[in-house]
């Protein structure tokens, strides 16, 4: 195929969805929404797509709404018991014990940072990224203070490992979102082994950042001008 033919599926299927990510992604870096609200223009949008295309029919937009919902609703119990579970250690003084022990053990910085990456990229194959957050950051964020690293940098690591997270199996976000779209016909293990050149740049890119501080603090101090 040659000429419009060939161009017309690229046009007509891939323009909207470029369209609705570029809406959120302004949305955001733009100040005009926050994430949550970013997040719902991309829906309204896609509704909005999917009425103009007709494919907004009554069974579709059950099944969408089915699916959110029960996504949603496992999402939610997995909050829930990550804030149980992050209450329970601040009240019970484990989090403060466990610091304490890292403080008093002697253990080099680099060490407790590379437990702490390994432990990131473990979580991140089994639990969403704000359970993550829920059942770290309570011990992470007074070892930063007590080394002394620069919470940007240090940010920026905890962020990359969170979003290697999406990648990793067993249970990726993206895979899922991979496995929903993709025919039928390409097993599961295809989309597993697909997404390991990504994981290995996101490895790459994390010891980067690692080893030279000033990949992920020099642009943002220099827009703050430090």
């Amino acid at each position: 195929l040659r000429g419009w033919p060939r161009w017309r599926p690229l046009l007509v299927h891939v323009t909207p969805l470029v369209l609705i990510f570029a809406l959120v992604v302004v949305a955001m870096t733009a100040g005009w929404a926050t994430p949550t609200e970013s997040a719902a223009l991309g829906a309204l949008a896609s509704f909005i797509v999917c009425l103009l295309y007709g494919r907004l029919t009554l069974p579709n937009l059950i099944k969408a709404l089915s699916g959110t919902a029960a996504i949603s609703g496992v999402i939610l119990f997995i909050i829930i018991g990550a804030s149980t579970f992050a209450q329970i250690l601040a009240f019970s003084g484990a989090t403060d014990g466990l610091v304490a022990t890292i403080r008093d053990g002697n253990y080099s910085a680099w060490t407790v940072l590379l437990l702490m990456m390994a432990l990131l990229l473990v979580l991140g194959c089994f639990v969403d990224q704000v359970s993550m957050m829920l059942m770290t950051l309570p011990f992470f964020m007074p070892l930063m203070q007590h080394f002394g690293w620069d919470p940007l940098w240090f940010g920026v690591m905890y962020l990359i490992c969170m979003q290697l997270g999406l990648l990793t199996p067993p249970f990726g976000m993206l895979l899922f979102t991979m496995r929903s779209v993709a025919p039928k016909s390409i097993p599961t293990s295809t989309i597993f082994a697909a997404v390991t050149p990504y994981v290995l740049f996101g490895l790459a890119m994390l010891v980067l950042v690692m080893l030279v501080p000033g990949v992920a603090t020099w642009l943002p101090k220099l827009m703050l001008g430090k």
